[in-house]
C-alpha cells in the first residue's frame, strides 16, 4: 500500500506532529498496510507531501527506529524492520513507476477528527427515498419476501425499470442488455476484472474518478490518460485511442470532476471513431442525472458499436446508501459479467432493489428537485469562494455537486494535507488524476448547508494563507494542530466525522 495512503487522517493523533506522524505509521505497520521491507519516503520527500517541516518527520522516524519499527542504513534509506530491503517492497507499480499517491480520497473516510466534509461528492439524502422506504409495505413487501432472496442479474422489475428509462431517454434497451450490480464501484470492478488482463493497456480521462484509478493501479496494466472529453472535445480522445489501443478505455460525460457535460457533436465524432475498435468503452453516468441543462444523450446512441458499456446507479440522485447500480451492455457480455458478479456476492439485496424500482418512478421529480437545489446552493457558494479563496478560480459546473478549483500555485497534496490540519477535507487533484495533470487543483464538494460549506471554505481560505506564506518563503508550514468546536459546527444541523 502506497505510505501516503497507510498513514491517512494521521494528524488526527494526539499530540506534537512528530508523535501523531509516528503513531500512524506505527498502527500501518501494526494493521499489516506496510509489510516489512516497505521502503519509507526520504524524511524531505515525505515532509513536502504532509507539508510539515522536516523536523517533524525527522523526529518520527528517530522515535520508530528507537521503538524497532523502522531500519535506515546510509545510503539505502529507511524501510519497515523485518526484512531486507529489496525490489518487491520497494513501493513502486508493476510498471518499475513508483507508485502514484493514494486514489481514494482518504480525507472524506476519516474518524478520527472533527471535520468539515468538503471532499465527499454527495448531496442530502433525497426526500423520496424516505417516502419510498415507508411505501415498502403490504403486498409489495409480502411478495419480495416469498422469493428466495438471490438475484443474480438482478430484480426482474429493476432490470425492466432501468431498461424502460434507458429507452425512453433515447438509448433502446432490452432487459436482457441490463445487469444490476451492488453500486457503481462494482460495475466498475467486474468489468476491469472481466475486460483487462496482464499487459493491456487502460485509458482514462485526466482528471477521472477516484474509484476506477484505485482499480487499474491494483491490477497489472498500462495505465495512459487524455485530457477529458467533456474538456477537450473528441480528437485528443480519439488520438489517445488510435495511439494506445487500449483494451478498455473509461470515460464521464457528465458530471466528472470538473463538473462538465460533454457536447453532443463531440459524441457523434467519438461513436463514429469507434467503428472497428476491438477494446471496451465504458461511459459513466452515474452523475447523468445532476445535469443543470438539458440531459446529455448517451454514447451507445451515438455509434452502431457494441464496445460501449454504459453505467449508472442511483447513489449521486437519490442516496449512496441504496448501494444499487447497473451495467447496459450487449447480452453476451452481461451473461460473462453475471458470471463474474455470482462469485462476488450472489446478488445485489433485494430490499435496496424494490426501493430502487420505487424511485426511478419518480425519477423526473427528484431530477427537478436536485436541480433547483444545486442552483441555490451554487449560488450561496460563489461569494464565499470569492470571499476566502480570491486567487483561486473555477468554472460553474454544468453537472454534479464539486468544484473543480484551480489553485493560484503551489500543488495540491500538500496544500490539501494542511486543510485537514485547520479542520477541512478536500481532494487533493493529483489522486484523480493518472499522470499527475491535476496537481494544481483541489475538488471540493458544495453539497452541503450553505452554512456549513461557508464555513469549510472560511477554514480553506486560513489554511491557504498558511499554505501561500510557507509555499512563497520556500519552506514548510508550522507544527501546529486546529480548534474546532464540535458544538458550533452541529448546530448546522449535519453529521460530521468524529
Amino acid at each position: 500500500m502506497n505510505v501516503l495512503e497507510a498513514v491517512g487522517g494521521w494528524s488526527g493523533n494526539p499530540g506534537p506532529l512528530y508523535q501523531r506522524l509516528a503513531q500512524a505509521i506505527a498502527a500501518a505497520v501494526s494493521r499489516g498496510d506496510l509489510t516489512p521491507g516497505t521502503v519509507l519516503p526520504p524524511e524531505r520527500g515525505l515532509a513536502a507531501s504532509l507539508a510539515v517541516g522536516r523536523s517533524t518527520v525527522v523526529g518520527a522516524y528517530d522515535q520508530l527506529r528507537s521503538q524497532g519499527v523502522l531500519v535506515s542504513r546510509r545510503g539505502s534509506g529507511t524501510w519497515v524492520a523485518g526484512a531486507d530491503r529489496d525490489a518487491g517492497a520497494s513501493g513502486r507499480g508493476p510498471d518499475g513507476r513508483a507508485s502514484a499517491p493514494a486514489a481514494l480520497p482518504t480525507a472524506a473516510l476519516d474518524t478520527s477528527s472533527v471535520i468539515i466534509d468538503l471532499a465527499t461528492a454527495r448531496l442530502p439524502t433525497a426526500t423520496a427515498v424516505r417516502e419510498g422506504v415507508g411505501a415498502l409495505g403490504g403486498d409489495l413487501m409480502d411478495h419480495l419476501l416469498e422469493r428466495s432472496g438471490y438475484s443474480p442479474m438482478g430484480l426482474p422489475e429493476l432490470r425492466t425499470a432501468v431498461a424502460d428509462r434507458f429507452t425512453e431517454e433515447g438509448l433502446p434497451t432490452a432487459v436482457d442488455q441490463v445487469l444490476i450490480t451492488t453500486g457503481n464501484q462494482q460495475a466498475l470492478a467486474l468489468l476491469t476484472g472481466l475486460c483487462l488482463g496482464p499487459g493491456d493497456t487502460a485509458l482514462v480521462e485526466d482528471p477521472t474518478s477516484p474509484g476506477v484509478l484505485d482499480l487499474l493501479r491494483s491490477m497489472p496494466v498500462t495505465l495512459r490518460s487524455t485530457r477529458s472529453l467533456a474538456g477537450a472535445g473528441a480528437d485528443p480522445l480519439i488520438a489517445a485511442i488510435g495511439r494506445n489501443r487500449p483494451a478498455l478505455t473509461y470515460l464521464m460525460t457528465a458530471g466528472g470532476p470538473e463538473g462538465r457535460v460533454v457536447r453532443d457533436t463531440d459524441l457523434l465524432h467519438v461513436g463514429s471513431a469507434l467503428a472497428g475498435v476491438d477494446g471496451v468503452v465504458v461511459e459513466d453516468t452515474s452523475s447523468r442525472h445532476l445535469a443543470l441543462g438539458p440531459l446529455p444523450p448517451y454514447l451507445a446512441a451515438r455509434t452502431a458499436s457494441e464496445q460501449v458499456v454504459t453505467i449508472g446507479s442511483m447513489s449521486k440522485v437519490f442516496w449512496g446508501g441504496l448501494r444499487v447500480g447497473w451495467i447496459r451492455a450487449n447480452e453476451r457480455l452481461v451473461q460473462r459479467l453475471a458470471r463474474a458478479k455470482v462469485r462476488a456476492d450472489l446478488g445485489t439485496p433485494l430490499l435496496s432493489q424494490a426501493l430502487s424500482v420505487w424511485l426511478l418512478q419518480r425519477l423526473a421529480q427528484v431530477r427537478d428537485e436536485r436541480a433547483a437545489e444545486l442552483r441555490a446552493k451554487l449560488a450561496a457558494a460563489a461569494p464565499v469562494l470569492a470571499a476566502h479563496l480570491p486567487g483561486f478560480s473555477w468554472a460553474e459546473p454544468q453537472a454534479g455537486v464539486t468544484l473543480w478549483l484551480r489553485m493560484p500555485h503551489g500543488t495540491s497534496g500538500p496544500f490539501a494535507e494542511l486543510a485537514r490540519r485547520h479542520g477541512v477535507a478536500v481532494v487533493a487533484g493529483d489522486s484523480l488524476s493518472a499522470d499527475g495533470a491535476g496537481d494544481g487543483f483541489v475538488r471540493v464538494c458544495f453539497g452541503l448547508p450553505p452554512a456549513v460549506f461557508a464555513e469549510g471554505v472560511r477554514r480553506l481560505g486560513r489554511a491557504w494563507q498558511d499554505h501561500d506564506r510557507t509555499d512563497r518563503a520556500g519552506g514548510a508550514t508550522a507544527d501546529e494542530s486546529f480548534g474546532v468546536s464540535v458544538s458550533a459546527v452541529r448546530d448546522y444541523g449535519v453529521t460530521l466525522h468524529g
